[in-house]
C-alpha cells in the first residue's frame, strides 16, 4: 500500500483542513493541464487525497499504517538501533586499540600498523562497500 500522507507531504496527525490545503496545493502543480506529463503522480494525489478525506477510509487506513513495520512517518527513516549503534561501537574499539599501541601496550612496537589498518578501514567504510551495510 501507499504512503499517502508522503505523497500529500503532510504528518500523519494533520488536520483535515491542512490535507485539503496540501491537496489542493499539489493538485495545481501535477495537474496535467500545468504542463505536467507524468499522470501516475496526479492518480497518486488523488487516490490519497480520496482516502484521507474520507474520515472512516481514513481511519482503517491510519490502523494499517500504524501497524504497518516499514510505514514510519515523513522524514524518519527506520533505522533499527543495532545499525545506529554499530558504527559507533566499532569506531571505539578501533580508538582504544590506537591508543593502546600509542602507549606501548598493544602490539609491541608496531603502531604503524594500526594507523594503517584505521586508514584502511575508514577509507573502505566511506567510499566502499561497508558504509552500505549499515543503510
Amino acid at each position: 500500500m501507499k504512503d499517502y500522507y508522503r505523497i500529500l507531504q503532510v504528518h500523519p496527525e494533520a488536520e483535515p483542513e491542512v490535507i485539503q490545503a496540501a491537496y489542493r496545493r499539489l493538485a495545481r502543480l501535477r495537474h496535467p493541464d500545468a504542463g505536467q506529463e507524468d499522470d501516475q503522480a496526479m492518480q497518486d494525489l488523488n487516490e490519497a487525497y480520496e482516502v484521507l478525506s474520507n474520515p472512516g477510509r481514513r481511519a482503517d487506513y491510519d490502523r494499517w499504517y500504524r501497524s504497518e513495520p516499514s510505514a514510519s512517518p515523513p522524514g524518519r527513516p527506520s533505522v533499527s538501533l543495532w545499525r545506529a549503534l554499530l558504527p559507533v561501537a566499532l569506531s571505539l574499539i578501533v580508538l582504544v586499540i590506537l591508543i593502546l599501541d600509542l602507549f606501548r601496550l598493544g602490539l609491541r612496537g608496531v603502531p604503524e600498523v594500526t594507523l594503517v589498518l584505521v586508514a584502511l578501514g575508514w577509507l573502505v567504510y566511506h567510499f566502499g562497500g561497508l558504509r552500505n551495510l549499515w543503510r
